[in-house]
């Protein structure tokens, strides 16, 4: 008798561990603070730091034009970065506001042309010239590019804006010294001409500048350290804890069940998507370009120095990208791909994604850093002028830029390429005959 309560017993137990058992793996949740814990040693989180607008947004080009003759200050050297310092700095002064070009303006002794690589915002502009924007009457667009210059007959510096989509320029005076400005033309330069323009009137060019010389290039190899991605889980979910890992299809994937982070190329690059549910698609009246910035700013994700290389408005989806600089360079390809970059995606008011690597360059490269000659601008438009489709109206940038390739799991290289900015979309030239590159058509 006693046998069978004892067996009762047992399985009574049993049947209860059993119902425990099957709640605790219905509820179980993984901790994502611990998913590869094995390589935390190994990665590294970002260093969450703030950076000021002006250290994302740069000049592309400086050129200057003397006396006729128009030239490059080289973007390694310390001219280029100290002119922009300069230029911050500079108080602005209501001019002509009825300008009416032509720009870049002419029959004056001296100009620096700054080519942004993209439109500025005006708002964005008058912050970091720090104008207050309410005592400054500018039009709420776009400044594409600037040029300051020096009139034969006056000893002050003046300002034109060129706001190419109103097909309009702005005058304006500016507290910069005439000595400062002559001091800027003295250092290194290099001769380019200019290939063609794009213009919205006959007398508003934005040449494309390229050099009539061979140019020198540096190629470097750099370790990489990987970025944790439960950092970014950390800054971009509301509810972290809810986040739960996926492995499906060999892809790894975090999802709270709205938005997903998913990793791609072995994990070393991350999507992040948070879908749109209101019906609201209203465009925000913040600028894509401060509303990415923010964002970007907001969780420290400037892990390598990142500037704005282009945005785009169509329709409701407006969208901002940010390259890789290292030495002045952009890195435009990652292994033939054009990834390496920060893209921030946003619908009507709301972030909807957010592309970027998943690793950062170390401070120094771990060679000896080796010199490549590259051809001239020049010989790089004959280049693209033997293609049989060319067509120089939808040529919109020539510039050399980095290809970054993997060499194992933590080293990559930067090997410089002319690349060409051709309807949209970044190529690179090769010179090559027996290349199979693709050809722009």
């Amino acid at each position: 008798m006693n046998y069978e309560h004892v067996k009762t017993g047992l399985l009574i137990g049993l049947v209860g561990l059993s119902i425990v058992l099957t709640w605790q793996l219905w509820t179980f949740q993984p901790d994502i603070n611990f998913l590869g814990e094995s390589e935390e040693s190994e990665r590294t989180p970002l260093n969450n730091q703030e950076v000021k607008m002006s250290d994302v947004i740069k000049p592309e080009q400086l050129i200057t034009h003397i006396d006729g003759q128009t030239s490059m200050i080289p973007k390694s050297t310390e001219e280029f970065e100290a002119f922009y310092e300069m230029l911050l700095e500079v108080d602005l002064i209501e001019g002509d506001m009825l300008a009416t070009g032509p720009f870049p303006k002419q029959n004056v002794s001296a100009g620096i042309e700054v080519v942004f690589p993209a439109a500025i915002p005006t708002d964005i502009l008058l912050a970091m010239f720090e104008v207050d924007r309410d005592v400054f009457n500018l039009p709420s667009s776009e400044v594409d590019r600037l040029y300051l210059y020096r009139d034969s007959s006056e000893n002050d510096i003046a300002m034109q804006l060129l706001f190419a989509e109103d097909s309009r320029v702005i005058e304006v005076e500016t507290t910069l010294s005439v000595d400062q400005f002559e001091e800027m033309l003295q250092g290194e330069k290099i001769p380019v001409t200019a290939v063609h323009s794009g213009t919205n009137s006959s007398q508003l060019h934005q040449h494309v500048y390229v050099p009539t010389e061979p140019i020198e290039a540096r190629q470097m190899t750099y370790t990489t350290s990987p970025i944790d991605v439960n950092y970014f889980i950390n800054e971009l979910f509301n509810e972290p804890n809810s986040v739960r890992a996926n492995y499906a299809d060999l892809v790894e994937s975090y999802t709270d069940g709205n938005r997903i982070i998913q990793l791609r190329n072995d994990g070393e690059f991350m999507d992040y998507n948070n879908p749109l549910f209101s019906e609201n698609q209203d465009r925000s009246s913040r600028h894509i370009v401060q509303n990415s910035y923010d964002f970007i700013n907001g969780h420290g994700g400037w892990s390598d120095p990142y500037t704005l290389s282009s945005w785009s408005a169509a329709d409701v989806r407006e969208e901002a990208e940010y390259l890789l600089h290292v030495d002045g360079v952009p890195v435009i390809s990652y292994e033939g791909q054009s990834i390496m970059r920060l893209k921030v995606s946003r619908i009507g008011t709301q972030i909807v994604s957010y592309e970027r690597p998943l690793f950062d360059l170390d401070n120094q490269p771990v060679n000896a850093i080796q010199r490549v000659e590259l051809p001239s601008g020049e010989a790089v438009l004959e280049r693209l002028e033997e293609q049989e489709f060319f067509d120089e109206t939808k040529l919109e940038k020539v510039m050399v830029g980095y290809e970054m390739n993997k060499q194992n799991v933590s080293l990559v290289t930067l090997e410089p390429y002319w690349y060409v900015l051709y309807d949209n979309q970044w190529q690179k030239v090769k010179f090559d005959q027996e290349a199979n590159g693709e050809e722009i058509q």
